[in-house]
């Protein structure tokens, strides 16, 4: 549950994109010299960058390096600095290294292919962000935070307590948890029924659903208008996203949220915002 005053940072899927990661650094950092009062929101993916093939087909997608190594040791620090504040989202590529299906978008086995790279203090690293990591985030504006669409299988938040991954395939709450990892978007009435029952069990009235785990090229996309998602990997530079929420202010829409608080991570060439 974050507080229900100051601001929120809001970032997706970073893929080892390390340059993405010192631009939203930067934003945070500024704001914390200046004495802003600021949560950072992390919504999984921090890890399995794209390899050289897709660099050469894509270039202006996927043309940066995989420093999901170096990622996870600059997550780790800033976490370290700031404790409290920077709250990490677990996403389906890093469940894989907590025991969840390996996923494969840029080499057979993704998992298998960045621990043959880490050192083991960097494996211990990622085990412990992994291990610690949240499913959900609840800001009392009226968002509730997560890296994939969650939807009916998701009953209650208190559901998703408990060890990771689940035990059991046929269980209700391993359900929920892949659910939350995997699940591109949700039919508009499911995620309304979705808000309308974590609003009951938290108390705060949920109008928007934030997530992470798909790709659009303009960098920012509105689903069934109560989920959204503000990208930056599968968006060209100048169109990558991220959100500047006033976490005092409730947030009343989807259109709302794109008008108060989208931000672009990177300046436009032309001077634009």
């Amino acid at each position: 549950m974050l507080p229900s005053s100051g601001w929120l940072l809001v970032s997706t899927d970073l893929h080892g994109n390390l340059e993405d990661f010192r631009a939203l650094e930067r934003v945070a950092e500024d704001a914390w010299r200046a004495g802003v009062e600021l949560h950072w929101a992390v919504l999984g993916d921090l890890v399995h960058g794209p390899d050289a093939e897709a660099a050469a087909r894509t270039p202006q997608l996927h043309g940066f390096p995989d420093d999901s190594p170096a990622l996870i040791d600059a997550l780790t620090a800033v976490m370290a600095r700031h404790p409290g504040r920077v709250h990490f989202v677990l996403g389906n590529h890093d469940a894989g290294h907590l025991g969840f299906k390996h996923t494969g978008k840029f080499h057979p086995d993704e998992v298998e292919a960045l621990e043959a790279r880490l050192t083991v203090g960097q494996r211990d690293r990622l085990q412990r962000l992994c291990s610690e990591a949240l499913l959900a985030l609840v800001a009392p504006c009226g968002l509730l935070l997560t890296h994939g669409a969650p939807g009916d299988a998701v009953e209650t938040l208190a559901m998703l307590d408990g060890p990771l991954p689940p035990e059991r395939p046929d269980d209700a709450r391993f359900r929920a948890v892949n659910e939350l990892l995997w699940s591109y978007g949700q039919p508009g009435p499911v995620a309304a029924r979705l808000l309308a029952r974590v609003s009951a069990e938290t108390g705060h009235e949920l109008r928007v659903v934030v997530h992470g785990h798909d790709r659009d090229e303009s960098g920012w996309f509105i689903e069934g208008e109560n989920q959204v998602q503000p990208v930056l990997f599968g968006a060209p530079r100048e169109q990558k996203r991220y959100l500047w929420v006033d976490l005092s202010l409730p947030v009343s829409s989807c259109q709302a949220l794109e008008r108060e608080a989208l931000r672009r991570l990177y300046p436009l060439r032309d001077g634009g915002d």
